[in-house]
């Protein structure tokens, strides 16, 4: 039998790397399956046991996997809430595009993000969702990583529309609309109350307003 022990990548068989890659992408495949059915039953008993802490241990279970299994992905609770928060926002973001696609118009797909925006906290589980994992991210000790640019790709989505409204600076106008909606929800999130529909539609009345606002001509 040959030593292979120091043989390179680029120089092994084609047919080797393919068996190498099969292998490789049928465990990532499994990863992400295990990974998803934690983060699915953290948030399942986060919600179930607020507004206490959900214990590592209960989500094993809940999940049905092992202590092992679960420090293999994960360095303990916080860096899992992290986890979960980033996979939110990046299913909002994909949910914010699918429902902006459906409109032609710059004002049309303004109106359709702030009220993908508002369904977080105007739909009950979500909401109750939302409000768990802010919760239990703000008694963590350290802080949120990477939560600043996650929800700025919620805002990036409204540069399109703000181009197509002639917006001198739609880059700025997006953080802008970005930041006034977020802070609207985020009133909402810790008494656990829903924004009134006059609130709603003002809300959206003002965001659409800056597609047809006129920038201010310098002196």
């Amino acid at each position: 039998m040959s030593d292979t022990a120091g043989v390179e990548w680029e120089g092994t068989p084609a047919s080797v790397r393919a068996a190498v890659d099969r292998a490789l992408n049928r465990h990532q495949r499994d990863a992400l399956v295990e990974v998803e059915q934690i983060l699915d039953a953290a948030l399942r008993v986060s919600v179930r046991v607020a507004p206490a802490d959900p214990k590592v241990a209960d989500i094993v279970a809940e999940a049905g996997t092992s202590n092992q299994t679960f420090y293999r992905y994960f360095a303990g609770k916080n860096e899992l809430m992290h986890a979960v928060m980033e996979r939110g926002i990046v299913i909002l973001r994909s949910y914010l595009r699918h429902q902006m696609s459906k409109k032609s118009d710059p004002a049309g797909q303004m109106t359709a993000w702030v009220s993908g925006m508002l369904a977080q906290i105007t739909r009950p589980v979500v909401a109750q969702q939302g409000a768990t994992v802010n919760r239990l991210l703000a008694r963590a000790s350290d802080s949120i990583p990477g939560r600043a640019t996650l929800d700025q790709q919620l805002g990036q989505l409204l540069v399109p529309p703000l181009t197509a409204a002639g917006r001198p600076r739609p880059d700025l106008d997006a953080q802008l609309i970005q930041d006034a909606v977020l802070a609207a929800l985020q009133r909402h999130v810790e008494p656990r109350t829903v924004p009134s529909e006059d609130e709603q539609r003002h809300l959206i009345d003002f965001c659409v307003s800056i597609l047809q606002a006129r920038p201010a001509s310098a002196d």
